[in-house]
């Protein structure tokens, strides 16, 4: 890591002030509910607070750092913040926080609350830590922790779908993360050292063979939690089982998380010149590819709206890991500032989800018909974050697409962006019916004359047994949903017009470009 060096305790209160939250969960809920939504929220505003005043320092050139625990001679717990940690820092942060408020309204009349919150904070926590970890076993502590104590998360609903859902998870993860400690403990071994620097610590003249078994480690391990085909099995399948704000985390950070882990090792692990003479990147970059084009094309056979998002999270999340296979600094930039853009663009999707389900009842796309005219604002929300996806400028997808654009015609490969573009109109393709459905898509009959009735102050005649009754006319959700939730399509409209301004995700990305592919 470059830059000059800060000793700081602010790396450290970030990633365990939530674990302070955590422990309060309990001792606030017997005071009282609202004791214990104050408690989390001002849990996650001060972690937010923390990592947002670290940009500019890092945009300045300082490397914030602390030494938390020595585990072992030369093995130490440590702490760094540079501007590829700090990009994944403020995405979780914020995201985290907009997901903190959101679930006070949706887990109101939800069991085991407590254990809910409690979950929920730890996994912010450690989840920092992969961000700011400034070696290989800091990571790993953290990469392994944040995994699994999302598991409850997963089957907090523990629906039989749910159970089976978290089954799946743990079983991918275990996986995922046997791969990364022999990973870890080869590069060690070929390095001697296992600190995160800007110029890698492997180089050419250690054994291929080696090299090659760190490469693979690394890449199948965190290509798991990162959705890359054939390793996405999991997302399917818990992104439509777990809590709609835990479906937001897991499609905008957790399956970030395994995208940011990739680049970490391949910028700071091999290094520019070492990833050239290995030339295995290229198959990194046509799995990708498979994965942006066939998940899409999954996508749009899905009517579960939660489902149909989480095959959109698989292929929106490979455009990561194509952009960084490129080892060009404007695909680079592009894949990097995709992963906070995403983070909004679906979270948002997945908290207008929830509000859907919860107030209507209905999780298939097709029994939606209608609803924008009940529930605008959702609506709203929601269209402006499917437009993002598609690519509409000025939007925060845009950006994301045109850096990478630029930077697959900057190192030649007209190929992906025939795949780039492929994708784009895939996602228009399973994203706009969303819209058409809700909008344009007549409610049935039935619905229309018990709003007649509603509206004339008469008592709606039940609905004939046995038929569908539809969404009925409802109000919008409480402002703790649907304030978050606007304040996420918020974000995607200022992700994109004010890309420019320093501190957002594209000066992040172009700062980690500048220092880590020259």
């Amino acid at each position: 890591m470059n830059g000059q060096i800060a000793a700081s305790l602010l790396p450290p209160a970030a990633v365990f002030l939530p674990l302070l939250g955590a422990l309060a969960v309990v001792p606030l809920s017997r005071i009282s509910t609202r004791g214990r939504a104050a408690g989390v929220i001002g849990v996650t505003v001060a972690t937010a607070g923390v990592v947002l005043t670290m940009i500019p320092g890092v945009l300045g050139g300082t490397v914030y750092s602390a030494f938390v625990l020595k585990m072992a001679p030369n093995i130490w717990m440590r702490f760094a913040v540079d501007p590829l940690g700090m990009l994944f820092a403020s995405t979780v942060a914020v995201l985290w926080l907009l997901a903190a408020v959101y679930s006070q309204g949706y887990m109101a009349d939800e069991h085991k609350q407590n254990r809910y919150y409690i979950f929920f904070m730890l996994s912010l926590g450690w989840t920092l830590g992969v961000a700011f970890a400034a070696n290989l076993f800091t990571l790993l502590v953290f990469y392994e922790l944040f995994s699994i104590l999302t598991y409850p998360l997963v089957i907090q609903e523990e629906t039989p779908e749910a159970l089976a859902a978290g089954t799946k998870y743990i079983i991918y993860i275990l996986i995922g993360g046997s791969l990364l400690l022999p990973g870890v403990v080869l590069t060690y071994w070929l390095a001697g050292t296992q600190t995160l620097m800007q110029a890698g610590i492997l180089t050419i003249d250690m054994t291929r063979v080696g090299l090659l078994a760190v490469f693979w480690c690394f890449m199948a391990g965190f290509g798991v939690k990162a959705a890359i085909m054939p390793l996405h099995g999991w997302v399917p399948d818990a992104h439509p089982a777990a809590p709609a704000p835990f479906s937001a985390l897991l499609s905008g950070v957790m399956v970030a998380a395994g995208s940011f882990c990739m680049a970490r090792v391949l910028l700071n692990v091999f290094g520019l010149e070492l990833l050239k003479a290995l030339g295995m990147l290229d198959y990194v970059g046509y799995l990708a590819a498979i994965t942006v084009l066939l998940a899409a094309v999954l996508a749009i056979s899905q009517d579960n709206l939660k489902r149909r998002l989480a095959y959109s999270t698989i292929s929106q999340m490979a455009y990561v890991v194509l952009g960084l296979s490129l080892l060009g600094r404007l695909a680079s930039e592009g894949a990097l500032i995709h992963i906070a853009n995403h983070a909004f663009m679906k979270g948002t999707l997945f908290l207008c989800a929830g509000i859907i389900i919860k107030k209507t009842g209905r999780h298939n796309i097709s029994e939606m018909a209608g609803v924008a005219h009940r529930m605008p604002l959702t609506a709203a929300a929601l269209t402006v974050a499917v437009l993002s996806m598609i690519g509409t400028p000025p939007l925060s997808g845009f950006v994301s697409k045109w850096y990478l654009g630029l930077g697959i015609l900057q190192v030649q490969r007209p190929l992906y962006l025939v795949v780039l573009l492929g994708g784009a109109l895939l996602a228009a393709v399973y994203l706009l019916p969303i819209v058409y459905t809700l909008y344009l898509k007549k409610a049935p009959q039935y619905e229309e004359d018990e709003n007649e009735e509603g509206h004339s102050g008469g008592q709606p005649e039940p609905a004939h047994a046995g038929a569908n009754p539809g969404p009925r006319r409802i109000p919008e959700a409480p402002w703790s949903m649907l304030g978050p939730t606007i304040a996420g399509a918020a974000l995607t409209v200022a992700l994109g017009v004010l890309a420019w301004v320093p501190g957002l995700p594209l000066s992040l990305a172009k700062l980690v470009a500048e220092t880590l592919l020259k």
